[in-house]
């Protein structure tokens, strides 16, 4: 009976003893970060979640549906108001007038060239004048003596026909004078027939030039340019003369370019299946270079809206593409979206989206995966 006391007091003491030494000096471990709530379309998240992170929010905003996805297009001169200088006669460069990038009048001398064509042709000029001038005094004297019965009516026929013969090719060789440019001697000037900049410069002194070799300059005013589209023919149907055209070059990231269709090509290439569109687009400070590359969307005013939306904002299930829409703080739906028109950057929403909308951009596939439980 001594016994029992103390070994009860020994098992109470021994069940004291066992929880506190599970909780010795080992800290317990951290508890896990709450789980989003999740149900079909919805998920959602507490403030502070490190998911919320990783998403970025950005506005839906509306606008004029593009007639198709962003199309390869190019920047070049307007031809209407570009002239290409060569030379009419085989010469010698003597002196280069105009350079890269200098303004220029219509008729402005560019280049001077020694011209051995030219002498020819003004020496041709003054033996046809003075031809004339004596053609023109014979048949004078001619109708004199005619009409005091000294010769005979044919002998003044005869007469006036050399006299018109010669004021032709006194026509002749002033056209061709007045065709080389004039000047003096065997100096030839090149001149441009059209006012603006010299935009691209193939002679130097010294060098010898043939009979119509081109372009030896290129005169343009760049402050007007022409945009060069291949557009799909499934979509000509929209484009309009005087419609708007908005474009990005890669030389300016962000800034965005506009202009006006000004013609629709008539015939559909059959390799590409793509009818050629040209653009008018004012450059007013330059910025805009010939040959450079673009990346083109035409808006046209026939009332059909889209929103658009970065690429990075969409993802598929099945045959469906879908988005995210912001609800409210950390909180997130998935709705059916239909596609118009996808580009490079932006696609665009023609229903189940409105304009001002927050959606989820970056991010938006993660979430998606998170909704599914994955």
């Amino acid at each position: 009976m001594r016994n029992g006391p103390i070994s009860l007091l020994g098992g109470a003491a021994l069940a004291l003893a066992l929880p506190l030494a599970g909780c010795g000096g080992d800290k317990p471990e951290q508890a896990d970060a709450p789980a989003p709530a999740r149900s079909r379309d919805v998920i959602s998240y507490k403030p502070g979640s490190p998911e919320l992170d990783s998403m970025q929010i950005v506005s839906a905003d509306a606008g004029a549906l593009p007639i198709s996805a962003d199309l390869n297009a190019k920047v070049a001169l307007d031809e209407t108001n570009t002239s290409r200088v060569g030379s009419p006669v085989a010469g010698r460069v003597t002196r280069v007038v105009a350079d890269i990038g200098q303004p220029v009048r219509r008729g402005q001398a560019l280049a001077m060239l020694d011209a051995p064509d030219l002498g020819q042709a003004q020496a041709d000029l003054q033996k046809a004048a003075a031809d004339a001038q004596l053609k023109r005094q014979a048949l004078e004297r001619s109708r004199a003596l005619y009409a005091g019965g000294a010769i005979a009516k044919r002998d003044v026929e005869l007469s006036q026909a050399d006299a018109q013969s010669a004021a032709a090719e006194l026509t002749r060789s002033r056209l061709r004078v007045g065709n080389l440019g004039g000047g003096r001697g065997d100096a030839l000037a090149l001149t441009s027939s059209v006012s603006g900049f010299v935009i691209d410069r193939q002679i130097n002194p010294g060098q010898q030039v043939s009979a119509g070799q081109s372009p030896l300059f290129t005169v343009s005013d760049p402050r007007t340019l022409w945009l060069l589209v291949d557009v799909p023919e499934t979509a000509i149907a929209r484009a309009k003369v005087g419609e708007a055209i908005q474009f990005e070059v890669p030389a300016y990231p962000g800034r965005t370019f506009s202009g006006t269709i000004s013609r629709v090509g008539l015939g559909v290439d059959p390799g590409t299946r793509r009818i050629q569109l040209r653009a008018t687009v004012r450059n007013p400070d330059l910025a805009l270079k010939p040959e450079m590359y673009a990346r083109a969307r035409f808006v046209t005013a026939d009332g059909q809206r889209a929103v658009r939306v970065p690429n990075a904002a969409l993802f598929e299930q099945g045959m469906q593409n879908y988005v995210f829409r912001v609800e409210g703080p950390g909180r997130f739906r998935r709705i059916p979206v239909s596609v118009g028109e996808r580009g490079d950057q932006y696609s665009y929403i023609t229903s189940g989206l409105k304009g001002g909308e927050k959606i989820v951009g970056e991010g938006a596939v993660l979430l998606n995966a998170q909704l599914a439980g994955a």
